[in-house]
């Protein structure tokens, strides 16, 4: 079931938030239990029992480590064999993906994201950090919560079981989320999936059939819908949690308007980034510290193993590896040289000062170029197709400058462009707070509820893309 599909936005969603506050409060929890699993059921009924095992495995695990608290040896062991098992489950499904082709065998909705979940609470167990939880149904709650099963935003354990256990109702909350579930329908249906005919049409071309305005405006309108795609989604989960009481973590703030590929991946998917500095980054840094390994040394080779993650994860064969390494040099660049400016400012006893308009329209320009050729690669199905599509950007495949589709499609889609241009820069937030606009938020979230109910009947449905992750 999906956020954006009408038996959630008019059956399922209503029908939980009624039941969850009509419910006593210390059945809450069981109910939003039981919530998760039916919306669960209804795309994954056939392969529930990978979610089911996945609580109940890990369930055990937290307490036989638990038990073995004076046991380092034995206790590491169980620690091993449950991430073996977390992990192998995700990425033997990425194996068969690759054998037998991604649209011959899917990943269970939502696996790695309940698998973030898992290994979270398994390792913060391990460390310490947190007692194993002895009441299965937290457990199950934190790695089965709807909201958050399909695409997150990944919640660390420690974070998300104080909730659990302790939520109160608050009003300004509640209305809060009502507006950030309006806004993520908007940004999916009304902007995202509208773009999607276009996409669709450029990316199907001919190398040679597509002009270079074309393959332009293509990948432009890929890049806005990648973001309104996801940033949807999150907004729907973020309101859903603020419904019910749940603080879940910002995914997103405004990741193209950063001024560095660094930044934009400190600001894109924010909660993946935090989950891979906690289990992946920091574990080999020390690793790599207690060799007595150089600051950047330590940093290259724990950006090294985070960026091959990276590009295992977002999908199968050796483009994904490539995608990762991508950016993993562009980074480690970009450190490379920040340590060598300040290593000098620092000899030569000078204060950073800001940075000039030039400096900084420079640096944007080099980050959105950074970001055209990374993205193209994470939306090609293959290097093949990822070096035609970008000889023909650059007017390198003979052919045309332009085509009658360029015009046809920018004439359509003018308008979710420019909204989803505006919109990717910090600029709602201000409007938000000006005295005129606060006068007219009711008027305008209800023309945003209407518009994208609007898209919701008349269009075709259209899937999440980090679904298929």
């Amino acid at each position: 079931m999906s956020f954006t599909s009408l038996e959630f936005i008019f059956i399922f969603m209503p029908l939980c938030i009624a039941g969850y506050y009509l419910m006593p409060r210390r059945f809450r929890n069981v109910f939003l239990l039981l919530a998760s699993l039916i919306f669960y059921s209804f795309g994954e009924l056939d392969r529930m029992y990978i979610l089911v095992a996945a609580i109940v495995l890990n369930y055990l695990t937290g307490l036989i480590m638990s038990a073995l608290s004076d046991k380092r040896g034995l206790r590491t062991a169980v620690l091993v064999l449950s991430l073996i098992y977390n992990a192998g489950i995700l990425f033997g499904y990425k194996y068969l993906m690759y054998r037998y082709g991604a649209q011959n065998v899917a990943l269970p909705l939502g696996l790695s994201f309940f698998t973030f979940r898992t290994i979270s609470y398994c390792l913060d167990v391990y460390w310490d950090m947190m007692p194993a939880n002895k009441n299965i149904l937290d457990v199950a709650l934190y790695i089965s919560f709807f909201p958050q099963i399909s695409m997150g935003p990944i919640s660390r354990y420690t974070d998300l079981i104080k909730e659990i256990r302790e939520r109160s109702f608050d009003a300004v909350s509640f209305n809060e989320g009502i507006r950030r579930i309006i806004e993520g329908l908007f940004k999916k249906l009304v902007i995202a999936d509208t773009l999607l005919p276009a996409i669709d049409t450029c990316f199907a071309l001919d190398a040679s059939q597509r002009s270079v305005s074309f393959a332009w405006l293509g990948l432009f309108a890929f890049l806005i819908q990648l973001y309104f795609d996801f940033m949807g989604y999150t907004d729907i989960a973020i309101g859903l949690g603020q419904v019910f009481g749940f603080r879940l973590p910002e995914n997103f703030d405004y990741p193209y308007a950063a001024p560095s590929v660094t930044e934009f991946w400190n600001r894109w998917h924010m909660t993946l980034g935090a989950w891979m500095k906690n289990y992946i980054y920091i574990p080999v840094f020390r690793l790599c510290q207690s060799r007595k390994l150089s600051k950047l040394t330590c940093y290259l080779i724990s950006s090294l193993f985070v960026w091959l993650f990276v590009g295992a994860w977002h999908g199968v064969g050796m483009k994904t590896i490539y995608y990762g390494l991508y950016y993993y040099i562009l980074i480690a660049l970009e450190r490379i040289v920040s340590d060598r400016k300040k290593a000098r400012r620092k000899k030569l006893g000078i204060k950073k000062e800001p940075m000039k308009l030039s400096s900084k329209i420079g640096a944007h320009i080099y980050m959105l170029i950074a970001i055209i050729i990374g993205q193209l690669l994470f939306k090609c199905e293959s290097m093949g197709q990822y070096g035609t599509y970008l000889a023909g950007m650059l007017g390198l495949s003979h052919n045309p400058l332009t085509q009658a589709e360029t015009w046809f499609y920018l004439k359509q889609d003018i308008v979710p462009l420019m909204i989803g241009t505006v919109f990717s820069l910090p600029l709602f937030p201000v409007l938000m707070k000006k005295k005129a606009v606060k006068m007219i938020q009711p008027v305008l979230y209800l023309a945003m509820f209407v518009t994208a109910l609007a898209f919701a009947f008349t269009s075709t449905y259209q899937s999440f893309v980090y679904f298929r992750f």
